[in-house]
């Protein structure tokens, strides 16, 4: 046996040439792919989690068309009233004029004071209703009343007596009486400032240059403000600044994800060495497996610099799964190594035995493993295939680096023949489970057993898929949250999106949509809403709502004004402009000012955007929580328009869950076919493969049971993890599978050579000294558990990430990896023992 190693590794050794070559080629690889991987770009953009389907498509429409149009909020929070008043106002007069801040808004725009006859234009409904009763006898007395009480008021009376002359009924009011919102639910007090919690909360709206998805405008526009604030601080001590919007949340994000990248990187680096050496027994080792790792690490992480032009929150969790999987190779080619020597071949020699005899079932357990990564590329998640695509590159490439390097630098490290240590004593503990046919069978019960807990207890929880990828870790999203619990609304706003290459058209049809909204916010169906129509409506709206006025006949309701104010107390010449407009309506529209720089620029880019030349016009509704009250809200918006698709987070959630019943189906069923092949191809026995399956089976069982046992969500981010597992601890299983087969083999030929020598004997197995199971076990056991928890550490160094999406595939992966192991060092030797060829009774 020893020679037949001794004349392969020699005829290997002939070909060291073109192995240096390789390796010389390798490392210069890898110098260029440090060069490419500076080039990885991080990607802030979370449309990437965004599954196929048209809410889905819609939101992440909505989300690049109006990217640029998103607003930044300063909320600024205090115990003084006043200080807060005073801090917002310089934190606003410091940002004027500031390069990354087109303009900074401290109360709710509106149009100049118009002509009282073109107050329609901005009337919904409701304000319609309030213009008529305003041109009734009473209407008029009524109002009438309330402006002379506003201009005999001790103060501001100059100030509105201009205004008052030509519109003495404040008509041009009424649209605008509690009929304005702003971004999100934000509602302007009585003077038009955003004020909250009795003076103790304002917000400083900002509309910042640069779109959310430019990275360095982001940044720019971050770093600028915060800048400011931080001089602002220095000066209110006992006031607090925080800094959402658009543009904050994706710097953020994109800081987010490249410290979780770093972190996770480095922790599973960090712990698979750990679990190496706690499991594996020998430090020097690691000299010889984590360089090529790495190697193949920045070997994959160039391709994904090349392939990818941003790399999304979720992909970058390649890595770590890279460094925690890939330490499989090294784990077997070492152990090769040292087995040869340990049969006292050379270090040169048995570098070659070990690169020879491991290079086939760890390429194969690797592009096993890989394509199981690769199933995940079927999904419907751009951001899952991105993770699914550089895992199984990373898996193969990682296996490449280790077998060009780890036996030479092996064979150096090894030099002195290594001690023979005994087996650890937990191989023997974990062999005594199985022993004998009644704890053998135990083991076997696991399966049903977890299946019956499952079927009382239900499956693992569904999670809520929008948390998973909203980071609740960034400052911006709870600066957000706590906007919404001071000024009113919550998260979650439904998004009301249409489109049309001719703007009137599009803004026609989300007019009509407001209208219908309007009773529903005012019955309490909706908190309310928020549409471009109260500030600047469509030509057709316009004209619309001109006709309804002049439905009303204006001119013969000059004569009742002039009596009204006769009556009230003052006098008709003064009002005689007003009496003029009254006599002759205007009837003048304008079109809506897309390209406008003026007050109303921030409300214009946050409702429509041309985009791949379409104008987009986009509404925002803030629905009740109860389901008839949001049944009620789908029927209106179905009633008042059929071109209008409704999206946000709440819509994405539906299609989500849709999603992964329709992507786990697919890859599992691709992850199973891939690893029945490898099955079929790598066992010689039916019995085998059929143990395999139910080993993988019980695994996933342990899996669902510890999901629900420690309440974590399932989801389409962690969900999927599940078949990619099982091509990714097959090799646990096949291993040990594979070290049994040839224990079994080489005791029928030890039975059988020793068969005439035992003939006198009472005991035709005389010749073998312990059962085969426990051979395989002490062989493989060690190997399989430094794979396995090598796994799970890359998996676990996910959990550190501040991204939930992360955390739980992390966790999954981490809890799937150590099920596995225990599948593999229990289930499987219970089934060899039960069903292995027993050696025939003695004759009597």
């Amino acid at each position: 046996m020893k020679s037949s190693d001794g004349a392969g590794a020699s005829g290997s050794a002939n070909r060291r040439p073109w192995l240096r070559v390789l390796q010389v080629v390798a490392l210069l690889l890898g110098i260029v792919s440090l060069v490419a991987s500076s080039r990885l770009r991080l990607s802030g953009d979370l449309t990437d989690l965004f599954p196929k389907g048209p809410e889905a498509e819609a939101l992440a429409t909505f989300t690049r068309a109006f990217g640029g149009g998103d607003v930044g909020v300063i909320l600024v929070r205090g115990d003084d009233p006043a200080e807060v008043t005073k801090a917002a106002q310089e934190a606003s007069k410091a940002l004027e004029g500031k390069s990354t801040v087109a303009r900074v808004v401290v109360q709710m725009p509106e149009p100049k004071p118009l002509d009282p006859t073109l107050a329609w234009l901005h009337a919904g409904p409701l304000a319609r209703a309030e213009l008529a009763k305003a041109l009734t006898d009473e209407g008029m007395k009524r109002r009438l009343e309330d402006t002379r009480s506003l201009l005999l008021a001790p103060a501001g009376a100059d100030d509105v007596r201009e205004i008052i002359t030509k519109d003495p009924l404040r008509l041009s009011q009424i649209p605008w009486d509690g009929h304005a919102e702003l971004a999100a639910g934000v509602v302007a007090d009585a003077e038009g400032s955003f004020v909250a919690d009795h003076g103790k909360a304002r917000l400083v709206v900002l509309e910042p240059r640069g779109r959310v998805f430019d990275p360095k405008a982001a940044e720019a526009f971050v770093k600028e403000v915060e800048g400011e604030l931080a001089n602002t601080r220095k000066l209110h001590p006992g006031v607090r600044f925080d800094l959402t919007g658009g543009h904050a949340i994706a710097y953020a994000t994109e800081r987010m994800i490249r410290t979780d990248l770093y972190l996770s990187t480095t922790l599973s680096f960090v712990l698979s060495a750990v679990m190496f050496l706690v499991t594996f027994r020998r430090a020097r080792a690691l000299l010889a497996v984590l360089p090529p790792l790495m190697l193949g690490t920045v070997w994959t992480t160039a391709v994904a610099a090349l392939v990818y032009p941003r790399l999304s929150s979720l992909s970058v969790a390649f890595t770590s799964v890279v460094v925690g999987v890939g330490v499989d190779t090294g784990v077997h080619v070492y152990g090769a190594l040292l087995e040869a020597r340990k049969k006292g071949e050379s270090p040169k020699i048995a570098a070659e035995i070990a690169r020879r005899v491991s290079a086939r079932p760890t390429l194969t357990a690797a592009v096993v493993a890989a394509l199981a990564f690769g199933a995940l590329g079927i999904s419907d998640i751009a951001a899952l295939g991105q993770l699914g695509v550089l895992s199984a590159i990373g898996e193969v490439l990682t296996a490449i680096a280790i077998l060009l390097f780890t036996p030479d630098v092996g064979a150096w490290l090894e030099k002195k023949e290594p001690k023979v240590l005994p087996p650890a004593a937990w191989i023997g503990w974990t062999s005594r489970l199985t022993k004998g046919k009644t704890r053998a069978t135990m083991a076997l019960c696991v399966l049903p057993i977890l299946l019956v807990v499952l079927a009382v207890a239900g499956p693992p929880k569904a999670g809520a898929a929008v948390v998973a990828l909203r980071p609740s870790a960034l400052e911006p999203l709870r600066t957000s949250d706590a906007i919404y619990a001071l000024f009113g609304g919550r998260a979650n706003q439904w998004v009301l999106l249409t489109h049309d290459p001719d703007l009137n058209r599009a803004a026609a049809e989300m007019d009509a949509v407001a209208e219908a909204l309007e009773p529903l916010a005012k019955d309490g169906t909706i908190d309310g809403f928020d549409a471009m129509t109260t500030f600047v409506p469509s030509r057709t709206t316009q004209e619309a709502r001109l006709a309804a006025r002049d439905a009303l006949d204006l001119p013969s309701r000059a004569a009742a004004l002039k009596k009204s104010l006769d009556l009230v107390g003052f006098d008709p010449e003064a009002f005689a402009p007003a009496l003029e407009s009254f006599a002759h309506p205007r009837h003048e529209t304008y079109e809506i000012p897309v390209d406008a720089h003026g007050p109303l620029s921030m409300v214009l880019a946050r409702h429509v955007q041309k985009y791949q030349g379409e104008y987009y016009v986009a509404a925002y509704v803030r629905p009740k929580p109860e389901a008839e009250k949001t049944e009620r809200l789908r029927e209106v918006l179905k009633g008042a328009s059929s071109r209008v698709v409704v999206t946000g987070f709440a819509a994405l959630e539906v299609s989500l869950k849709r999603t992964l019943m329709h992507d786990l189906p697919r890859v599992a069923l691709l992850a199973a076919l891939f690893v029945g092949i490898a099955l079929g191809a790598t066992l010689r026995s039916v019995k085998g493969v059929a143990l395999a399956l139910f080993a993988l089976a019980t695994e996933i069982a342990m899996v669902g049971l510890a999901m629900r046992v420690l309440h974590i969500g399932w989801h389409v981010y962690d969900a999927l993890v599940l078949p990619v597992l099982l091509g990714i601890t097959l090799d646990e299983v096949l291993f040990l599978l594979h070290a049994a087969e040839e224990q079994e083999v080489k005791d029928d030929s030890e039975r059988a050579a020793g068969a005439g020598a035992a003939a006198d004997t009472d005991d035709p197995g005389k010749s073998l000294t312990r059962d085969f199971v426990d051979a395989a076990l002490a062989k493989q056991a060690p190997l399989s558990t430094a794979t396995a928890l090598t796994t799970a550490a890359g998996f676990g160094a996910l959990v550190a990430c501040r991204f939930e999406g992360l955390f739980d595939l992390g966790a999954v992966g981490a809890i799937g990896s150590v099920a596995g192991l225990v599948a593999s060092l229990v289930v499987v030797p219970a089934g060899l023992r039960l069903f292995a060829k027993r050696p025939p009774p003695k004759k009597a």
